[in-house]
């Protein structure tokens, strides 16, 4: 399954979220980039830059394939990072999917925290089980199909009902219906839908479901660094576009918040969203219509 550049998204729009999986000292405030290392030609899944300098920066990887060099790769990005944030503190995590993957190499296994995402979301959902992270990661996670099947829609519901911004829902609804479509490859898009409806019909009636399943406001055919085109109403594409480039790059210019409002193409929004992760700075953007 493709996971890379959903897990991306996830943690870019709720960095803190990784610290309530992990458990690690919450830094305060912080910003979940992607790091493009020029000099190795590697890219990290995520660097977390807390707001305050005093505070590690954290290196973070998933895997969910074996790697014998795993750790080595992210001891180097650690290195690269400090230096080039001019020797500020620096941790290195890896979460691998589950234990066997992990190949225990000495002596970067000492220094490269490692967790096992698997027993990690078990826990979560043992502590916290309205927590969004245990009901997006079930399509991934759950070793039985039939039960993913059987309780796909509760899982889905869990989400939207969730007490988070309406752009944050509706990303991690695309995102579970993705891994949904993934996982589920045997079955077509209208099994998938009445997968959900089918266990929630009250859904179908609502704006939300007319919008996400009947619609597909979010088709869940993830592309590009967000691996997810967002499908419909041009009001809910900005807001999830504003979204991400504050949780990147800090508030927004009036001007610049105005300039993206206005914008009326669907096509250049999506373009917009593809930008955000691609772009190291808000110069970089194109608004052109």
């Amino acid at each position: 399954m493709k996971t890379d550049k959903q897990i991306y998204s996830i943690f870019s729009l709720q960095p803190r979220w990784f610290f309530d999986l992990t458990r690690m000292k919450w830094p305060g405030p912080c910003q979940w980039k992607s790091v493009s290392f020029k000099a190795i030609e590697q890219t990290t899944d995520g660097v977390l830059y807390p707001n305050d300098v005093a505070e590690l920066l954290t290196v973070a990887e998933f895997q969910a394939q074996f790697d014998a060099f795993i750790y080595a790769r992210i001891a180097i990005e650690m290195a690269m990072l400090q230096r080039e944030e001019q020797n500020r503190g620096v941790q290195g995590v890896v979460l691998f999917f589950d234990e066997s993957l992990d190949p225990k190499i000495e002596p970067w296994c000492q220094i490269v925290q490692a967790f096992y995402l698997d027993q990690l979301l078990d826990e979560l959902a043992r502590q916290q089980p309205e927590h969004p992270l245990v009901a997006v990661f079930r399509p991934v996670m759950e070793t039985n199909p039939e039960t993913l099947e059987k309780h796909a829609a509760s899982y889905y519901n869990q989400i939207k009902t969730s007490r988070l911004p309406q752009p944050t829902i509706d990303m991690l609804l695309a995102i579970f219906v993705n891994w949904l479509e993934q996982r589920c490859n045997q079955l077509g898009k209208q099994e998938i839908e009445t997968m959900l409806l089918g266990e929630l019909p009250d859904l179908r009636d609502t704006q939300s479901g007319k919008d996400l399943i009947a619609i597909g406001k979010l088709e869940g055919k993830l592309e590009g660094k967000l691996e997810g085109k967002l499908e419909g109403k041009r009001e809910a594409k900005i807001e999830v576009l504003l979204q991400q480039l504050t949780l990147k790059f800090g508030p927004l210019d009036p001007q610049l918040r105005h300039l993206i409002e206005a914008l009326r193409s669907a096509d250049v929004i999506d373009q917009l969203l593809l930008q955000v992760v691609q772009i190291e700075s808000l110069d970089q953007l194109r608004l052109n219509e």
